[in-house]
């Protein structure tokens, strides 16, 4: 009852709003993105698609009004990176976006737009900069973070890895799953940080170049932005994390990826290691036509896998180690002119049965799929 008793309430406003919009903004049409800031992902890359919206706005000559609306800051995820984007950026608060969204069905205005904030159409990442600071203050810190290294010279990786049962989602692993592949980018010259919010999952080897960082427990609010900013890439199950690394404009390796239809295609800073697809009556390894022919290319949860007979196969930490090295190497050398082809393929592959849900989501496909996860997976010819 005290719900819509306030939206009643803020009728003579919206009215006011829609007076002044024709009034001072007459033949410009006012745009508010409204945002999800209740997870970390969303907090990272709207801002990002955002202020790319508004800039590509103005380069077309647009004289559009964009402003945003973060959402309450008692709701976000990460309060510091909520009020890193309020300084930046026109906003507008919550309860008159809530407002504008119940009248606007009833008063059928057009002036005023509410748009959906979006984390998928990221084909503008690697030619904007980054909307996200970087400071010297940033920079003391992170060497402050860095100095409980016996070498914190060293580029460093940072790992995300998302908790739980791996059973029910494979984005969920246990943090030892990565040693191996940790030890061996020390080996190769990096340090290496698991940067987490807390975790009781902690790292047990005992290695010098190898930190486990818990922002909660060990640091301050702001150490995940000055951590994935001088990071050399980062590795994840895609957690959150890996969205600040895109919004920083830094390559991500994702491992184990099942579904398309959660990963950042429309980026080249965007790197999948896919998961190895089984029949599970006959046990016979599934290709990507397999799958499309199953209608299991676009799907959003896991469990639909199960009840369509298709058992998932989780990589070894052997295996991941193997999986960063070669990520490693891609990063340094480039992909042959063989491996490009083998991209293009399983672009077309995918694109012909999901092109227009693609299009609409992420725009241009441009993420790459780690070279030995289109063995077997992608036919040659």
């Amino acid at each position: 009852m005290f719900r819509r008793f306030s939206r009643y309430l803020s009728l003579p406003i919206v009215l006011l709003l829609l007076f002044s919009s024709r009034v001072v903004f007459r033949g410009r049409r006012v745009r508010i993105v409204v945002m999800d800031p209740r997870y970390f992902g969303h907090q990272c890359l709207e801002p990002e698609v955002f202020w790319d919206d508004v800039k590509s706005s103005e380069e077309s000559g647009s004289r559009d009004i964009w402003l945003c609306c973060l959402g309450k800051r008692s709701t976000a995820s990460n309060r510091h990176l909520w009020e890193v984007t309020k300084r930046r950026f026109p906003t507008v608060p919550s309860w008159i976006a809530s407002a504008l969204h119940f009248w606007r069905r009833r008063l059928r205005f057009t002036q005023i737009e509410l748009l959906e904030a979006s984390i998928y159409r990221l084909n503008f990442l690697t030619r904007r900069p980054t909307t996200l600071p970087a400071s010297a203050v940033m920079s003391e810190r992170r060497s402050e973070i860095l100095s409980r290294l016996d070498n914190p010279e060293r580029p460093y990786v940072v790992f995300t890895i998302r908790e739980g049962d791996s059973s029910e989602d494979l984005r969920n692993r246990k943090v030892q799953e990565m040693i191996p592949a940790m030890i061996e980018l020390t080996r190769r010259g990096f340090n290496v940080v698991r940067l987490t919010s807390r975790s009781k999952d902690l790292i047990s080897d005992q290695s010098r170049n190898l930190l486990d960082w818990q922002v909660q427990q060990n640091g301050v609010s702001g150490d995940e932005l000055v951590l994935i900013s001088g990071a050399s890439f980062v590795v994840s199950t895609l957690t959150g994390g890996d969205c600040l690394a895109l919004a920083y404009r830094k390559p991500v390796l994702y491992l184990d990826s099942l579904r398309f239809y959660l990963m950042f295609l429309g980026t080249e800073l965007a790197t999948f290691q896919v998961a190895r697809f089984m029949d599970g009556a006959s046990g016979a390894t599934l290709t990507l036509a397999d799958l499309l022919s199953r209608n299991l290319g676009w799907f959003g949860d896991q469990r639909e896998l199960t009840g369509a007979g298709v058992n998932v196969v989780k990589s070894t930490p052997a295996e991941i180690r193997e999986y960063v090295v070669e990520y490693l190497q891609m990063l340094r050398a480039g992909l042959s002119p063989e491996q490009e082809s083998g991209q293009d393929r399983w672009r077309e592959l995918l694109l012909s049965k999901h092109g227009k849900e693609i299009e609409a989501k992420n725009g241009e496909v441009r993420a790459t799929l780690l070279p030995s996860s289109l063995k077997g997976f992608v036919p040659t010819t």
